[in-house]
């Protein structure tokens, strides 16, 4: 199932767990973009109509429930034979796991988890649904003691058709309320026993019954006296014990009257007005109904006269002549006779029959031995040497080795008449299933999905690569789709580490080249950034380095490298001479012998690190002249001039910074 897409939208990512009905897989809805829960049928129930149908109608029922302490049902659906469940997904942990990695739970936090329970069946009690399999596997609780009850669709889809489907009775035997167990039909008050069995076991850390079949567990439910939990723990408040007294008590109807009635009792068993409460002592202790009507004895019905003919006068039988009376007693001589007779054969026939009848009809009573977890060679001659007969019926399991009898019906020690059949359930071993495709999923969900599936072994392997993030499994063997048994299998699963990871080296005061040349030994890259002045590194050698030296990286990353661009240069102001030659023919006007020359107008433009083009000088001059201009320049800048004679460019030069 992992990798497919059910419903159009669900993508199954890895698998949580498995019950007797359903197999739970962790899935994204890839429409809402978030993780669910997808409860999918088991297949061998699939084929069943009366049970898909009651199916599809209990479970749209439970989807109309709403409470923060029960596990939300989003969609139900179903495509080629695969009928689901999309239920609200919870990280968390199994009250079952909880107890057993936490106890002794202390008595208030106890109380405060079964408060949250009680809530939430007591919730669905108001709207007619019964659980029907509260136990702590079907409770889940996050870090913070937030409490969600599931599995209320599985439940509520059993059926009569099913408990004869399966050849047993539907539910947990240790948690089976004794009407349960007796065949009958599951109630509010089954669901209020079952939740007494897991106060008791989160208070004492202990199962009130425990045993090594269902059926032997079932039947001390049904005649067993419930162990009190104070004599497991004796700082539990007797007040507490007695809401489980009353949960837990054999006869229904003396029982809390519903959840909500145990709630209230829970929710008061600490307070300071309860702590002298006596221990709770029941009418009755007995899972049977009692028997009121009582069997009297009759005298035998005489032939006399009535009464009534006395009142009424009746006359007697009127008196006869003397002959009549000598032929009426020879006739009651003859009569008594006869009688006498017939009373003698009577009485002998009594005699006969009550000392060779029994004997000839009697037939013995026979206590069937326990033959579980024998093979069925010797089951079966243990039963034959008790005159009983055998009926086998083979089922795989894939916890009973093949040919181990792991179910008989009657259960040992019960009393039966010689020659009685007893069906016994022999193993044909585990079931060869289709092993799934684990590559491309994440190691810890593929490891918690492994858990409880029975493999012989099963063997992690780690391999470096750039191509699979870190974790994700690369491989498998024996490969997808392969048919296994689990308990015959070494399942080995190879998962990637990602890069393998390098320590970056102190790349200071080495060149380009030799950068370039280290990190490409490493398996890492270089990127040269701008170059940047340093009065203490040379120029052409590493500044800095982004990571430091000593990260860890993966192979194929690149390392950040600035180089020193040496010291750097300050501006300098550079003097520079530029020499204006007067002549008489620089003028506008015109030399006339003797006559003085007209002035020439000098005008010279300038730039520089502060200057762009600016006015230096702007006069008239009657002779040659050289200025002095103070060009300040940047290190590798320069500057630049230009002469204007009467509004005509006529020279021009450039200033560079010295090396």
């Amino acid at each position: 199932m992992i990798g497919r897409r059910v419903g159009g939208r669900y993508q199954i990512l890895s698998r949580l767990g498995e019950g007797g009905m359903a197999i739970v897989y962790k899935a994204k809805d890839l429409i809402l973009n978030r993780f669910v829960a997808v409860k999918i049928l088991r297949p061998e129930l699939a084929g069943d109509e009366e049970f898909v149908r009651r199916f599809h109608r209990e479970a749209e029922s439970v989807a109309s429930l709403s409470h923060p302490n029960i596990v939300a049902i989003y969609d139900i659906g179903e495509e080629q034979d695969c009928y689901y469940i999309v239920m609200e997904y919870v990280h968390a942990m199994t009250l079952k796991e909880f107890i057993k990695d936490y106890s002794p739970i202390s008595i208030s936090e106890s109380v405060h988890i079964m408060k949250q329970i009680a809530r939430a069946i007591a919730h669905a009690h108001a709207r007619g649904i019964v659980h029907r399999d509260i136990k702590p596997h079907n409770i889940l609780i996050d870090e913070e003691e937030h409490v969600k009850v599931t599995d209320f669709g599985i439940a509520l889809a059993v059926s009569d058709s099913t408990i004869t489907y399966t050849h047993s009775i539907i539910g947990s035997a240790h948690y089976l309320s004794p009407e349960q167990a007796r065949g009958g039909k599951a109630t509010v008050k089954s669901d209020i026993y079952a939740l007494g069995i897991v106060m008791f076991e989160l208070l004492t850390g202990k199962l009130p019954f425990p045993g090594g079949s269902p059926v032997s567990v079932a039947l001390k439910h049904l005649s067993e006296p419930m162990p009190l939990p104070r004599d497991f723990r004796p700082e539990i408040p007797q007040s507490l014990e007695n809401v489980i007294i009353r949960a837990l008590a054999k006869r229904p109807q003396d029982r809390f009257a519903s959840m909500a009635d145990l709630y209230e009792d829970l929710e008061t068993s600490l307070n300071p007005d309860r702590a002298g409460e006596e221990r709770l002592v029941l009418a009755r202790d007995s899972a049977d109904d009692p028997d009121d009507e009582k069997t009297i004895k009759m005298a035998p019905v005489t032939t006399v006269q009535s009464e009534d003919a006395i009142a009424a006068g009746e006359p007697s039988a009127p008196s006869s002549p003397e002959n009549n009376n000598k032929k009426k007693k020879s006739k009651t001589k003859k009569w008594l006779t006869i009688f006498g007779i017939l009373l003698l054969l009577i009485t002998v026939g009594l005699v006969i029959g009550l000392t060779l009848l029994p004997k000839l009809f009697y037939v013995e009573n026979v206590r069937v031995p326990d033959v579980t977890g024998k093979t069925y060679e010797q089951a079966a001659q243990m039963l034959t040497n008790k005159n009983l007969k055998v009926s086998r019926t083979d089922q795989s399991s894939s916890t009973v080795k093949k040919g181990v009898v792991f179910l008989q019906n009657p259960a040992a020690g019960t009393d039966v008449k010689a020659k009685t059949a007893v069906g016994l359930f022999v193993s044909t071993g585990p079931k060869p299933v289709q092993l799934e495709n684990y590559v491309g999923y994440d190691r810890d969900s593929v490891a918690k999905s492994l858990q409880g599936q029975g493999y012989k072994k099963i063997i992690w392997h780690q391999q470096e690569s750039s191509s699979v993030p870190d974790g994700q499994i690369i491989s498998q063997n024996p490969a997808a789709g392969a048919q296994i048994v689990p308990s015959d299998t070494v399942l080995e699963l190879t998962y990637s580490t990602g890069n393998p990871n390098v320590t970056v080296p102190d790349l200071s005061g080495k060149t380009q080249d030799q950068v370039n040349q280290q990190l490409k030994s490493l398996g890492l890259t270089a990127i040269f950034t701008s170059s940047a002045y340093s009065d203490t590194v040379q120029k052409g050698s590493v500044l800095s380095q982004d990571p430091a030296p000593g990260i860890q990286m993966a192979k194929g990353s690149s390392v950040s490298v600035t180089l020193s661009k040496g010291s750097q240069s300050q501006p300098k102001e550079i003097d520079q001479p530029i020499k204006v030659v007067y002549s008489k023919g620089n003028g506008n006007g015109k030399g006339n012998g003797g006559q003085s020359a007209q002035p020439v107008h000098v005008q010279i433009y300038y730039t520089d690190a502060n200057h762009n083009d600016s006015l230096f000088t702007d006069e008239m001059i009657t002779d040659t002249k050289t200025y002095t201009i103070p060009f300040i320049l940047n290190p590798g800048g320069q500057g630049s001039y230009r002469v204007l004679l009467d509004g005509v460019e006529r020279k021009t030069g450039t200033v560079d910074y010295p090396n």
